[in-house]
């Protein structure tokens, strides 16, 4: 026995015989998979996969240990699209602050839906158009729309009655 496990042995006319094989083995190196012995010696098969599937964690393998997952700091999506600047903390995707929904829009309601984001949903709510001859201006289509025209008659007949749409 040569002690190889690489080596079939054998004893021919009192002679030992070690005659290489095609055995499984262990290299040793836990970065190796599949280990077969070639030519009287162990050699390395294939690297193992260490890939965990986590965005936040850096895969590696060390030969004493095998595969190795050490958390990151990599931005990330958490799959909340009421998050900003989401990154990786602890191994995990952390979602970041909210985004910004407010359109400035008046007739629209802003909201954030986890699934699709910022929404803006028309309203109906009172508003004013910036034209002084409109009155009971409301939220449509969100968009502001003027009311109808204020009664300027002063009920003065020496008069003639308008209304300028800055001054009203």
């Amino acid at each position: 026995n040569d002690g190889n496990v690489c080596t079939t042995d054998s004893c021919q006319g009192g002679v030992c015989v070690f005659a290489n094989n095609i055995a499984p083995c262990d290299d040793g190196n836990a970065c190796t998979t599949g280990d077969v012995c070639s030519g009287g010696t162990c050699v390395g098969g294939p690297a193992p996969n260490c890939d965990d599937g986590n965005i936040c964690t850096d895969d590696s393998c060390n030969p004493a240990s095998g595969c190795v997952h050490v958390n990151n700091t990599n931005p990330c999506s958490d799959g909340n699209a009421c998050t900003t600047g989401d990154t990786c903390s602890g191994g995990f995707c952390v979602g970041g602050p909210p985004p910004d929904c407010d359109d400035d829009n008046g007739c629209t309601d802003d909201s954030c839906d986890p699934a699709i984001g910022c929404k803006h949903v028309n309203n109906m709510a009172a508003c004013t158009d910036g034209n002084a001859c409109t009155t009971g201006d409301v939220c449509s289509g969100g968009v502001c729309v003027g009311g109808p025209a204020p009664n300027c008659d002063d009920g003065n007949i020496c008069t003639n009655d308008s209304c300028d749409q800055l001054l009203g």
